[in-house]
Formats: C-alpha cells, sequence, structure tokens
C-alpha cells in the first residue's frame, strides 16, 4: 500500500501544475479491497454495468503480487481466498475485453495449485471452497490451451480441493455457505437458517448456482449489499453499491474515524464529516472517560452524546468538557461550574493541560472568574518547560509533551492578550513541525493527523491562519487526505490526459493501450488509468457501449451440473480407498 500512498504526493505535486477548473478535488481517505471490490464486480457484471466491472477489474490488477495473488489489501500476505475472489472478477472483465486479464488468470491458477496443501486444501475452509469455485469457473474458457497438461492440473486442483470439503466439517455458518456453493448442494443452502449479512451470502450461493432468490433486507457491509445485488438485481442494491464506489474502487476506510473528525474541524474539510459519520455509530463508548472524549465527534455529527451524571474518576479538562457540551446542547451545566471553581487550588486545576483547559472553556462559557491565578501558574509553567532540561537525555521537557497541550495553550494566550508566552508557543510549534507541515504527537516522534489537526484548529481559533505554521499544516492534511482528479479533455473524437493510460476495448476484445490521447471511433469503450503508474483513479467510458461475450460455451450454472458427479466419484473412492485399509 505505500506505492498508492506515495502516489498520493506525487499526484498532488501534479495537480498543482493543472489549469484552474480543469480538475476536481475528492476526499482520498478509502483504500481498495479485494473482498469488496470483487463481489462489487461480480455483481455488476450480472446488472450489465460494464464500465464499473472493468474499472474494479483493473483495482484488482494494480492491487496483485507478482506471482499474480492476492491478499486482502495491497502489500499484505497472499491468500487462497482473496486470489479466488480476484479471478472470478476478472473472468467477468475478460468477458467485457477479451486478452486483457486472460494472463493474469491463468497465472493466479497455477499459483492455487502451487499453494495448495498435499490433502487437498488450502490455507483454510473458506479459502479452500472459494479456490475450488473460481478453479472450476477457470475451466469454463479462460484456460490457455497452450500451457500443456495445464488443465489437467487444475482438474485435479479442484477435485482434491472436493474431497477434502466434503471430509471436513465447516466451523461457522459462512464457511457452510461457500462449502455447498463449492459443492453445488443446493438443498442444504435452501435449509439453512440465516440472519444479518448471511442472508445476503446465502442469497448469493444460490444465484450463483441458478436457483432464483427474493431478498428485502438492507445490509451495511459493501460485500454483503453486492452478495444482494447479485442475488436479486433489485435496484436498490445496486444503487448502494455505487454510491460506495471511490475513483473506480470499492474498500474500507484508510484512516481512523475519529482522525477524520478531528481534521473535518479546520475550515474547508467539513466535507470529511460526510465520510467519517456515518461509521460513527458504530463507535460505543465503554465507560465515563470514553464518553466524554467521544461527545464532542457525536456533536459534530449532530448525535446526542451520552454524558457522564457523575464527575468520579474524571479529570477537570472532562468536567470541564461537559459543561461545554452540555452547553452547546442548550442544556443547564451550573452544576460543572460549580465543581470546578470549587476544586482550584491557587488557580490550578491538576496540571498545565487540565488548567488551560478549564480556563479556555470558562471564557468560552462567559463565567466571571478571576484567570489572574491560572494565567500566571501557565505562564511559570511554560517557562519551566522551556528551561529545564531532562537530566536523562539533555534535552528540553517539553519534548516529551504532546503537541496538543500547546495547541490549548495558544488559545488561551491569544484570548488574553499574552503576547510573550504565545510567541514562544508559536516558537516551539515551528521547531516541532515537519518540512511537510504535519506536527508529531511528541518532539521528534510520528507525524499523526490528529496531532497536526489539533494543532492547525487552534491556530484557526486564534485567528492564526495568515501564519506559515497554518499554512504548512493545512497543506499536509489536505495532500494526505484528498487528491486532484483531472478531467478529461474532449475534442472532436479525441480524449486527451497527461499522464494517463488508455485501455481500449472494441467488440468485447482489448486491442492494446495508449498514453495521453486516444481516437475513439469505433470503440466499445476505454479505461483510463491515471496516472499510468500508481493508479490513484480508474474511470470507464463507453463509446458504442460495452458487451460481455461469455469466453467459455458453458454459464457458470452449467457446470454444476457435473459437481454432483464429481462430488459422487470423488466419494466412491474416499469409500473404495478406506475399505481397502481395513
Amino acid at each position: 500500500m505505500r506505492r498508492i500512498l506515495g502516489a498520493a504526493l506525487i499526484l498532488m505535486i501534479i495537480g498543482l501544475s493543472l489549469p484552474v477548473g480543469s480538475a476536481k478535488i475528492e476526499p482520498y481517505v478509502y483504500r481498495p479491497t479485494v473482498p469488496e471490490t470483487a463481489f462489487a464486480v461480480l455483481a455488476l457484471y450480472q446488472t450489465g454495468d460494464y464500465d464499473k466491472v472493468l474499472e474494479g477489474c483493473e483495482w484488482l490488477v494494480a492491487l496483485k503480487t507478482p506471482f499474480d495473488s492476492w491478499g486482502m489489501v495491497y502489500g499484505e500476505e497472499h491468500m487462497a481466498k482473496y486470489t479466488a475472489m480476484a479471478m472470478l472478477a476478472l473472468m467477468r472483465g475478460e468477458d467485457i475485453a477479451r486478452g486483457r486479464y486472460r494472463d493474469v488468470l491463468n497465472g493466479a491458477a497455477y499459483w492455487l495449485i502451487y499453494k495448495q496443501n498435499p490433502d487437498g486444501s488450502w490455507e483454510d475452509y473458506t479459502g479452500t471452497a472459494l479456490a475450488v469455485i473460481a478453479l472450476r469457473e477457470f475451466l469454463n474458457g479462460y484456460i490457455n490451451e497452450n500451457l500443456t497438461g495445464f488443465e489437467k492440473q487444475v482438474r485435479e486442483a479442484i477435485n482434491r480441493g472436493e474431497g477434502w470439503l466434503m471430509g471436513t466439517e465447516p466451523k461457522t455458518d459462512a464457511e457452510r455457505i461457500f462449502g455447498y456453493l463449492a459443492l453445488g448442494k443446493k438443498d442444504e443452502l435452501e435449509k439453512m437458517g440465516v440472519e444479518g449479512e448471511l442472508e445476503a451470502y446465502r442469497a448469493f450461493a444460490l444465484a450463483y448456482l441458478g436457483e432464483k432468490v427474493e431478498l428485502s433486507g438492507d445490509f451495511e457491509s459493501t460485500v454483503a449489499t453486492a452478495m444482494a445485488l447479485y442475488a436479486t438485481g433489485e435496484e436498490k442494491y445496486r444503487k448502494e453499491l455505487i454510491e460506495k464506489e471511490h475513483f473506480g474502487f470499492w474498500g474500507v476506510l484508510r484512516y481512523r474515524v475519529l482522525d477524520l473528525l478531528s481534521v473535518s474541524k479546520v475550515g474547508s474539510f467539513e466535507g470529511l464529516r460526510d465520510v467519517a459519520c456515518p461509521y460513527l455509530g458504530k463507535i460505543t463508548p465503554g465507560d465515563d472517560w470514553e464518553r466524554v472524549i467521544l461527545a464532542d465527534y457525536y456533536l459534530l455529527c449532530n448525535m446526542t452524546p451520552e454524558l457522564p451524571s457523575s464527575y468520579s474518576g474524571l479529570f477537570p479538562w472532562q468536567v470541564a468538557e461537559i459543561a461545554r457540551v452540555k452547553a452547546l446542547l442548550g442544556e443547564d451545566y451550573s452544576d460543572e461550574v460549580d465543581y470546578l471553581l470549587s476544586t482550584a487550588r491557587n488557580g490550578v486545576w491538576k496540571d498545565f493541560y487540565n488548567t488551560e483547559y478549564v480556563v479556555w472553556v470558562l471564557r468560552e462559557l462567559n463565567v466571571s472568574h478571576d484567570y489572574g491565578a491560572s494565567l500566571s501558574y501557565l505562564s511559570n509553567n511554560l517557562t519551566w518547560m522551556l528551561k529545564t532540561k531532562d537530566p536523562k537525555t539533555g534535552n528540553p521537557v517539553y519534548y516529551t509533551i504532546p503537541t496538543y497541550y500547546f495547541a490549548y495553550a495558544i488559545i488561551v494566550f491569544s484570548e488574553f492578550g499574552m503576547e510573550k508566552e504565545l510567541n514562544e508557543t508559536l516558537n516551539l510549534l515551528a521547531e516541532r513541525q515537519y518540512p511537510n507541515g504535519a506536527f508529531p504527537y511528541t518532539q521528534g516522534s510520528v507525524a499523526g493527523i490528529t496531532s497536526t489537526a489539533k494543532a492547525v484548529w487552534a491556530l484557526q481559533e486564534a485567528g492564526l491562519t495568515d501564519t506559515e505554521l497554518y499554512e504548512k499544516g493545512v497543506s499536509f492534511l489536505r495532500n494526505l487526505l484528498y487528491a486532484n482528479i483531472p478531467e478529461l479533455e474532449v475534442k472532436d473524437g479525441t480524449v486527451r490526459l497527461t499522464n494517463a493510460t488508455f485501455l481500449l476495448v472494441r467488440d468485447s476484445r482489448y486491442i492494446g493501450n495508449s498514453t495521453g490521447s486516444v481516437e475513439t471511433s469505433g470503440l466499445d469503450g476505454y479505461v483510463v488509468v491515471y496516472p499510468s503508474k500508481n493508479p490513484l483513479s480508474i474511470g470507464a467510458y463507453e463509446v458504442r457501449g460495452f458487451t460481455a461475450v461469455k469466453s467459455g460455451e458453458n454459464e457458470e450454472g452449467t457446470a454444476y451440473v457435473y459437481i454432483g458427479i464429481g462430488a459422487l466419484l470423488v466419494a466412491l473412492t474416499v469409500v473404495i480407498v478406506w475399505r481397502s485399509r481395513k
């Protein structure tokens, strides 16, 4: 995945040279995954969305290993289950652009044979079932006939895989569904009682075996939505699936939900809430600490947080946060303010961070209070951090202080006109900020999204958006989380896009590539990979219209006519061997 992340920065550099209006800036916060993309391709092939099929297939090609195998995401361990999923998808792409994926498919089949265990299994039950399904379909018109003996090897691998499945008990309902599918056991699938996402899995298996299926439930995951669409062809599932597509792929969030919501507090990044908020409801606070921490994020998503009713075990800053949240909700927060004022010790609440946070909140709430002692403490403590050395390392003690401590200090010092302390804190942050604009959690540690977001937000709250600190921080966040996607230039039958590769399809055949531009006359359509290396966006565009021509003479459902016979032969062989040993 490093090459895709690194390419994001390259794309931003390219985007800076594009003329105004020639590109659209989009959040690039998802990463392509094989299960989501592969099953989306399977489903959209069924509905005739062949442009989406080719987009997904090209992403799968970009995610494969040099051995024509796949992990769940790029760079993770390649496994039979993910390789089989990718094969099933690419065989659909091959029907639309014959010749484009044939070599990869044969390489993937070879990899599966090579990785099969002596007992006929692959890494687990699901991997074995999916490998059997994919290899059986692969024999249906996708095998390279010039590879002498390869077809025999594939058939033997399928037979050994079926034998292992027949002699092994699945551990979960999901494994059972894929096992029944691999062995063509329609009756057992129909008898299964499943709930939730597994309803879609079961429906997919039955539909793959040629059964007509009705399904009306709602499914959260992309894979289950794709399976429901494959099984039913219902427009609601199709719409949901297409809405989940990102730059031609389907996948999962690349960053933590709370990281994205922290960035969304910075001006011009509010759009990230549309991405992150649907996931926030899946985060359930386990204790009062988490309830306080999550409260602000819930407010960003227009959700009502659950606040603690007791202050026992909470830090002063957390009680102050409860007061701030209650104020935003229009609720009475006087108890929290009274508690804070009564627990101060000479204007100090526990330590530097707690004190600055309480002061910030009380000031935000216009609480009448003598802040002098608190501000004096903060000033003196900042001086101590700047001048005191750690006896073990010899570094100033502020090196180990989290960046967000100084972020809130900027707001407080600015609010109370403490110019000396404000400038010292700004200088400290300038020293800490990396050349790319990121802020680490502590001095010299790994750059963090949330640390950067908090520092940039604090500069914004203090009215310091014209500073280099702010501009560099915003630049880092934008370069990391967004991509400039250039738009195609279409004129007189020619399509142009610098740094792009065009894949050309005519008469359901892949006829080659062009770089930078393409003449579209006579084409079914074309696929644009941008940039040519380490793609960030893949789009398929119809001209005459993509069509599918089945590579094999038999449809996938027809192949299962022979499964019963094959399974019977395998079972008979097992019985004979068993009896001969007695």
